[in-house]
């Protein structure tokens, strides 16, 4: 027979006891409850760290959007990836490209969209290839950088090339290019034969490929000269001129390497071996000669120099260099203006330098044959061909500049710089 199951044994406590408990339990709940609260605080404390350290701090501004064109958007963790593959991560002069990054993301995408419109693309795989044959990181914004480029290639080769004749009236000239038209009449009335120009540009010539072709410009089509000497002036000239003597030409806009320097000493700190100074940088010594003489007669430095010098911030500091010490100018430079024996609020005699560049010059130039049917050479054919992709390029961003957008401010620049590091 089976045995009854047995009756728990009911236990009785007294009221002391069941007091007691019911004090443990409201013990254990508060210990609860603050145990809750304090693990509670403890992650509020830890999601504001998170927050405030990394949603604020990184986060939030490498995913705020600062560049569009249109309705595509590129935020600054884009925008750090393609300033890694133009500065190759480092930091140091990565300022200086931002406005050219951001400008050239945006016309990137501007020559994606222009190019499909024309039928051409360009496919993953051969983006893939590209990338791994480069070593590049395969990220979107290097990506987007690839396909531009692979697209522009193949522009060139199917779109401009045919637009570029095999053959064409070409002009061979002399051109030598001097600081003034003081010192370019001077070399001139020196000269009687082609030989002897040779010489004096090769001596002379303040831009560089005619010194080192001493002055000889050989055949050239139509707009070639002016990107490879850099002067629009040089080239209307040679190609609209009947004459065959040599003639001097005014250049306000070409560039060269030679300054001169205008410096009055105001003070001198013994102690940290700097200079209290007026500067202006001059085109030539005959402009410097000019505004020296303007200086003596009492005129205004400011004034002159907001008209004259040709350094950066003139505008805003007027020719006043403020302290400098003998590395902020050349050192031919420096030898003059920091020797104990200068002469205090005196404007210094012109100092030429010819490590700055300065805009303006002179160019003797002679036209000497013209061959009106020449078969054009393979780099001249390949300079019209990118002139012809910056014109369209350049046509396409204008185009199209109500499509852009740049809200960079000067703290998501600082950041973007401080993640190539």
């Amino acid at each position: 027979m089976a045995k009854k199951p047995q009756q728990p044994v009911k236990r009785h406590y007294s009221k002391h006891q069941v007091a007691k408990f019911e004090s443990q339990k409201k013990r254990q709940r508060i210990i609860f409850a603050t145990g809750l609260s304090v693990i509670g605080i403890v992650l509020v404390l830890v999601g504001m760290g998170v927050y405030k350290g990394w949603y604020v701090d990184q986060y939030k501004p490498m995913h705020t959007v600062v560049l569009t064109v249109g309705d595509t958007k590129y935020n600054v963790s884009y925008f750090v990836d393609a300033l890694k593959h133009f500065t190759g991560g480092d930091s140091t002069y990565a300022y200086y490209f931002i406005d050219a990054v951001a400008e050239r993301i945006q016309l990137n995408q501007l020559i994606v969209e222009k190019a499909a419109e024309m039928g051409y693309t360009v496919s993953e795989d051969e983006i893939d290839a590209s990338i791994e044959e480069n070593s590049l990181d395969d990220v979107p914004a290097v990506r987007d950088i690839v396909r531009a480029s692979l697209l522009i290639s193949t522009l060139k080769t199917e779109y401009f090339d045919p637009q570029v004749p095999q053959n064409a009236e070409q002009r061979e000239a002399l051109a030598m290019l001097l600081e003034s038209e003081s010192a370019a009449s001077e070399v001139l009335a020196g000269i009687t034969t082609d030989e002897e120009f040779a010489a004096k540009a090769a001596e002379l010539s303040l831009e560089s490929n005619t010194k080192t072709d001493e002055g000889t410009i050989d055949f050239r089509p139509a707009n070639t000269i002016s990107s490879l000497y850099g002067s629009e002036i040089l080239e209307q000239y040679i190609f609209s001129t009947d004459s065959y003597d040599y003639t001097i030409l005014q250049d306000a806009d070409v560039s060269k390497q030679r300054a001169y320097w205008l410096i009055e000493v105001l003070e001198r700190n013994a102690d940290s071996g700097q200079i209290h100074a007026l500067g202006m940088l001059l085109p030539s010594q005959e402009v410097a000669l000019e505004v020296k003489a303007k200086l003596e007669a009492g005129e205004d430095w400011g004034d002159l120099a907001v008209e004259y010098s040709q350094l950066a911030n003139v505008e805003d500091n007027r020719g006043d260099m403020d302290w400098i010490s003998s590395t902020s100018v050349p050192e031919n430079v420096a030898d003059i203006i920091f020797a104990d024996d200068v002469e205090l609020n005196t404007v210094l005699d012109p100092i030429q330098d010819d490590t700055n560049t300065t805009r303006g010059g002179c160019w003797i130039v002679r036209l000497k044959s013209v061959d009106e049917n020449r078969e054009l050479s393979e780099d001249d054919r390949t300079l019209l061909i990118n002139d012809k992709v910056d014109e369209w390029t350049t046509d396409l961003k204008n185009a199209n500049l109500d499509r852009l957008t740049n809200t960079f401010s000067d703290d998501l620049i600082t950041f973007a710089i401080d993640q190539l590091d």
